[in-house]
This record gives structure tokens, sequence and C-alpha cells, in this order.
């Protein structure tokens, strides 16, 4: 009677014994293959794809007077004036980078039109200056030139009021 109840024993021991060891190699697995994971995204590269800095709005011409074109890959609206200059101004607030718009029909002290943020309530005049906060600064001005017949904003290089007119 000793030996059946000490192989009985035994096979519980065996299978305890198993048992513990596929939990074992269990685990081991998967720290292993979450390590090679984590080796693999830190040996492939992390490639961040970011615009070009400079980008071609058209030929002046299909930019009629008095108009606002509106780019919102690069967040920028670009102005003809009345009297036929360009200038380029982003849209992207200064308070906390929400996009702005353009609103036309504009504000009573600015009825020609004005930029507005939706979020925060940011107004500022057609040349981005800060007409209403909490927009601690104007919107950012872009050099404009052109280039083969094609306006072209450089998003990369900011302005002054002054040096962002394009004469045509």
């Amino acid at each position: 009677m000793q030996d059946n109840n000490d192989q009985k024993t035994d096979s519980e021991d065996l299978s305890r014994r198993k048992f513990f060891t596929v939990i074992g190699n269990s685990a081991i697995g998967v720290a292993a293959l979450g390590s090679l994971g984590v080796t693999w995204e830190f040996l492939s590269p992390n490639v961040l794809l970011e615009l070009p800095t400079r980008f071609k709005v058209g030929a002046p011409q299909e930019i009629q007077p008095n108009t606002v074109v509106y780019n919102p890959q690069y967040r920028v609206l670009i102005f003809r004036d009345q009297s036929g200059f360009f200038y380029a101004v982003s849209s992207a607030c200064t308070h906390l980078g929400c996009t702005s718009n353009w609103k036309s029909d504009g504000i009573s002290e600015h009825p020609e039109g004005v930029i507005t943020c939706p979020c925060h309530g940011s107004i500022f005049s057609k040349t981005g200056e800060v007409i209403r906060g909490p927009a601690p600064r104007p919107l950012d001005r872009f050099r404009m030139r052109l280039e083969d017949g094609q306006l072209v904003v450089d998003t990369g290089e900011t302005v002054s009021e002054e040096e962002m007119i394009l004469k045509v």
C-alpha cells in the first residue's frame, strides 16, 4: 500500500513539474518575443515625412485681385490685394496653433475682412496683426517669390510686414 501512495505522489509531482516547466518556458518565450519586437523597432528607421518648405501657388494671373486662396496642406492664406500685390500669412493661430479662418465680411472695425480663430476667439487683420487676443503675437508672414512665372511661398522664411509684399 505504501508503494501505491508513493507512485501517486510521484505522478502528481511529475505533472506539477511539467506544469511549471511549461509555464516557465512560456514566460521566457513571451519575454524573448517582446525583446525581439523592441529590438526591431529600435533598429528600424523612424522617418517623419515633412512637407517641403516651398510650394507653388500658381501663375499670378490665375488669382484675381481682392481674393484669398487657402492652402490647407501648408495652412497658409495667400492674399492678392486690390492693387494686385501678393502676400502669404500663416493660418496657424499664435495662441495655441489652431487653424484660423478667413472671414471676408469682417467685423465692424475691419469690414475689409479678418482672420479669426474659431477655438479661442483671436482676431487678426488681413496682414496678420492681432486685433483681439488671446494671441500673444501676429501671425507668421512668409516670403513670396515669382519663379518661372509661378508664385512660390517659402514657409521656412518668415518676414516682416514690410517684406512680405510681392509686387508683380
